[in-house]
């Protein structure tokens, strides 16, 4: 393994374990290179005095509460884009089965008409609420 690979995974290991296989070859370039062994006693140094003089801020009591409010938000946000659409799909799937049911004779016209209204109407749907979303902005 070249010194700068050796390099790398060992910046990598700042952020949490890397492949087995990998640090093997690192940990067997160390003994031979005395160039990256000093990098890494720098990179050792460099991580101990951040260590020292970073801190995580201590967070107020309803830090929490406000964070897990927020989250609840954005996943009915989510919901909310996300629910006109899953609507329209499962109304299409509905009345395309109901109009086979009606007219098994003509399955796949039917099915072939409605999966071209559905991506029409989607598109449509579409747009329309990319134009109030921009709208609302």
């Amino acid at each position: 393994m070249d010194c700068g690979r050796v390099r790398e995974t060992l910046v990598e290991l700042q952020d949490g374990p890397v492949d087995g296989a990998i640090w093997r070859a690192v940990d067997a370039h160390l003994p031979a290179c005395a160039a990256c062994r000093r990098f890494q006693a720098a990179l050792m140094r460099v991580d101990a005095g951040l260590s020292r003089h970073l801190r995580a801020p201590a967070l107020e009591v309803a830090f929490r509460e406000r964070l897990d409010a927020r989250l609840a938000r954005e996943r009915r946000q989510v919901w909310a884009d996300w629910l006109p659409a899953a609507v329209h799909f499962a109304s299409c799937g509905v009345a395309t089965v109901a109009c086979v049911a009606v007219l098994p004779e003509q399955a796949s016209v039917v099915v072939a008409a409605a999966a071209g209204i559905t991506v029409v109407s989607h598109f449509l749907l579409t747009t329309a609420h990319s134009a109030l979303d921009a709208a609302g902005d």
